[in-house]
């Protein structure tokens, strides 16, 4: 069974790292492009017309990423900890029956 359980454990590890990959700052470290702060002004589209709404929308997109990826990251928390939780009973059953 430790062959399960060594299975179970390389899943949480691998739920952790890919967590850790789902970091909205880290995706421009080592980048030319910042993370967006504040606000999309919209006098960067100079005179279009409907450039505060534009602005609006592109601030819905960068938060909604930002939203994905904290979800994201929450669930694999959440896999990371069921998976050593199952792990752990696995190891306690095998303990218990004296295997």
């Amino acid at each position: 069974m430790d062959v399960h359980v060594q299975a179970l454990e390389e899943c949480a590890r691998q739920a952790l790292r890919v967590k850790n990959m789902l970091d909205f700052g880290d995706a421009f470290v080592n980048s030319d492009v910042t993370a967006p702060h504040g606000d999309t002004k919209s006098d960067v589209f100079g005179e279009l017309e409907g450039a505060g709404d534009l602005a609006a929308k592109i601030d819905a997109v960068w938060e909604s990423v930002r939203s994905e990826l904290g979800e994201g990251r929450n669930r694999l928390t959440n896999v990371e900890r069921a998976l050593g939780q199952v792990a752990s009973n696995f190891r306690d059953a095998e303990t218990g029956s004296g295997a």
